[in-house]
């Protein structure tokens, strides 16, 4: 059937819950068998990658027993005597500084001056604060004037990390705490999961490119460039495929071209008028094709998934925040799911509404807020549930609030009521006092 003839029977959707949709396209793109290799970096890549595989402790850390302040490493039998009215007399016999591995063996009445991190010498069982002893005779005798318990101000080896244990598991996104982590015990190449290559097209025969001169009936494409951040922020590799005037076959061919790559990103062409000739196209390249047409969400319901050729497809809405919505709330998982990843930690924060918000009927709402700080406590303030063209109620929020419409039962959520509690997911850091 030609595209353009079905539009009467497309024209009234039937919306799938983004549950629903996301099993449904997650299922077919794992059939597809999607599998981007694995590869060695060094530690100054790291940065937001996956690990491949798991990373066991190759030593103990600390690899020996160190002092954790500057003092003097004693026998502790040396003080078990001591009194403030008769202090325990320790001869000096040396000096010890980080990193410096030293021939001086302690034995009964000897100390040894120590300084933090520094390795204990052969025969001392504890170390004494230096603010807590009397020094005598130029620094060659120290005087105790308590009892000192044995292991005291010693980290014992391997008491951080123990060789052979596992340090990260396989999946764990890479965080600069993890990177830090890993060259503490001496590892300088990791085996991370490929980027995922992103192909990235926008549609619209009124879309010019930024920098360009902007025709009277014509708008700068944001959503290539907020999509591109998007995907290297997520684990992918975008590749750029332009902008496609709305011709039916400028469109299939830079489709074909983007068959090479793991994933394809389309912007616009979503929807159901006589130009969006996209979810068409990508029935006709390959089986299934488009699988979910219409997700009941707010923004972003134009929304349509498929797989081509055994490659993911995204038809997202022209909208701005709606392509933002679509991809956060499809093109993560999807990501994630062929990283074999959780993600990276998702910062989240409670506050109260200050004001209402009236929720989309039948759909799972995104509300755009920002977040205000007063004394102490947390608010989110709405700036919109709806304007998907206005991708400044995006750039001027902290986070969203995601939220499922619900009009049965005694959980009925048809509204969100000033002063409620939400979860907002963050976009940004917050920490303004307003």
């Amino acid at each position: 059937m030609h595209y353009a003839a079905s539009m009467k029977i497309s024209s009234h959707r039937k919306y799938c819950s983004i549950s629903l949709a996301l099993k449904k396209f997650l299922f077919q793109s794992k059939l597809s068998g999607i599998s981007v290799g694995t590869e060695y970096i060094s530690l100054v890549e790291a940065t937001d990658r996956i690990l491949a595989d798991c990373i066991r402790c190759p030593i103990n850390i600390p690899p020996f027993q160190r002092s954790t302040v500057d003092g003097f490493a004693v026998m502790s039998s040396d003080t078990k005597k001591a009194t403030r009215d008769r202090h325990a007399v320790l001869n000096v016999v040396g000096e010890i500084s980080a990193g410096k591995n030293s021939p001086i063996r302690i034995s009964s009445g000897r100390a040894v001056a120590i300084a933090t991190g520094a390795k204990i010498p052969k025969g001392a069982d504890s170390v004494i604060m230096i603010e807590d002893v009397l020094i005598e005779d130029k620094g060659k005798k120290i005087c105790i004037p308590d009892k000192i318990g044995k292991g005291s101000n010693i980290t014992p080896r391997g008491n951080d990390l123990r060789k052979g244990q596992i340090l990260l598991k396989k999946g764990t996104w890479l965080t600069a705490a993890d990177i830090g982590l890993i060259a503490s015990v001496g590892i300088s190449r990791i085996l991370v999961y490929k980027k995922v290559k992103v192909a990235v097209l926008s549609t619209g025969s009124e879309l010019a490119e930024p920098g360009s001169n902007l025709g009277n009936a014509s708008i700068f494409d944001s959503n290539r460039f907020m999509l591109f951040s998007m995907v290297r922020k997520q684990g992918g590799e975008p590749i750029d495929l332009g902008i496609c005037r709305d011709e039916r076959s400028l469109i299939r061919a830079k489709i074909m071209h983007a068959l090479k790559f793991d994933v394809i990103l389309i912007s616009g062409g979503s929807s159901v008028g006589e130009k969006d000739y996209v979810p068409g196209l990508i029935n006709e390249i390959g089986k299934p094709g488009i699988i979910v047409s219409g997700v009941a969400m707010k923004p972003g319901s134009p929304t349509s998934l498929g797989i081509a050729n055994g490659k993911p497809v995204i038809v997202l809405p022209g909208y701005p925040v709606s392509a933002f919505v679509a991809f956060y709330t499809f093109g993560l998982p999807l990501l994630y799911n062929i990283l074999k990843t959780n993600g990276p930690p998702v910062a989240k924060q409670v506050a109260k509404l200050t004001s209402n918000v009236k929720l989309h009927k039948g759909m799972t709402t995104f509300v755009r807020v920002r977040i205000l700080r007063r004394h102490g406590c947390f608010f989110a303030e709405p700036i919109s549930a709806a304007g998907a063209s206005l991708l400044s109620t995006l750039a001027y929020s902290d986070g969203i609030v995601v939220v499922k419409y619900n009009n049965r039962g005694p959980q009925r959520r048809d509204m969100l009521h000033k002063g409620q509690d939400v979860e907002v997911i963050l976009l940004k850091d917050v920490y303004q006092e307003a």
